[in-house]
């Protein structure tokens, strides 16, 4: 649903006007003249098809819509003011903001937190974590990182990196004679489950991995259920079973030799993690130094 275009600069005039009941003083007040403040209160009313003061020889007099609008009106500019003033003290503060899915936050994002510090030890960041999408308009947030297509109305985006899955284990799986040698083998094994992406039905699971892989005598409903993938990760790390990973996700734990990629079959998430923010917050200097340090953390990983 498209938002209502509102003549602004109308109602800054009329809810001035409101206030002081006097074109001259709110001409004064918006360095304007008597008649352009005149002016602007007519074209509002002529927007809302009704008269919004009475006009006198020894002043104006609000009708009752005007009494209405300058109630609402002068809580709206109020509440805009704050906002003003809260964006301004957190860039003079050095604060950022951002929103981030937990499993982002734990996989990616805080490892590497220290790197930034060092680069920009005058910006706190706040991060909070949740699965829901932000409202900027409604919530306090200078950024966020989300997962998706990419595709978000009024927000500038900028790509992370793809994202795909394959089957990880620890070590300790491919050893022994039940060790992993092959898909088929994975019957012998604890099959780890990740929710997190039900809500899509072309992402992949153990069932369409399996069918891929052309491996037989797995039953794919088996095993243990987790509703994010980090956790399916913990699990995986210390021996219970086999997770399909999130590949850029896990890459540290990859390295680091925590699991292994037993095989080389990957599948698609189909979606990317992306850096956004309102169009508005672009040349914010906390927002640029956010976007260039998680490139180069991008490019270096």
């Amino acid at each position: 649903m498209s938002r209502r275009i509102y003549p602004l600069n109308a109602l800054r005039a009329f809810e001035a006007s409101a206030r002081h009941l006097s074109f001259v003083k709110a001409s004064d007040e918006l360095s304007v003249t008597p008649a352009a403040v005149s002016h602007q209160v007519k074209k509002l009313e002529a927007y809302l098809g009704l008269p919004l003061f009475r006009r006198r020889v020894r002043g104006l007099l609000l009708t009752e819509s005007g009494q209405l609008l300058s109630t609402e009106l002068r809580e709206v500019f109020l509440h805009l003011d704050k906002a003003m003033e809260r964006v301004v003290e957190s860039d003079s503060r050095g604060t950022l903001t951002l929103s981030v899915a937990p499993t982002f936050a734990v996989m990616w994002l805080i490892p590497r937190l220290q790197k930034f510090y060092k680069l920009h030890p005058d910006i706190d960041v706040r991060i909070s974590t949740g699965l829901g999408l932000v409202d900027f308009q409604r919530d306090d947030f200078d950024a966020a990182i989300r997962f998706g297509s990419g595709r978000w109305f009024g927000l500038e985006t900028i790509k992370l990196f793809d994202e795909s899955v394959t089957p990880m284990c620890s070590p300790r799986l491919l050893e022994g004679p039940d060790g992993l040698k092959s898909p088929d083998d994975l019957r012998k094994h604890v099959l780890l489950h990740n929710h997190s992406l039900d809500y899509d039905p072309e992402s992949p699971t153990w069932e369409k991995w399996l069918e891929a892989a052309g491996a037989t005598g797995v039953d794919a409903s088996r095993g243990t259920h987790f509703s994010l993938p980090d956790h399916g990760l913990q699990a995986a790390i210390d021996g219970a079973g086999i997770v399909l990973g999130w590949r850029s996700l896990s890459a540290k734990d990859v390295a680091a030799g925590r699991v292994v990629e037993p095989f080389d079959l990957t599948m698609s998430l189909g979606s990317s993690f992306y850096l956004v923010y309102p169009e508005a917050n672009s040349l914010r200097p906390n927002i640029a130094a956010l976007r260039d340090w998680l490139m180069q953390e991008v490019r270096q990983s």
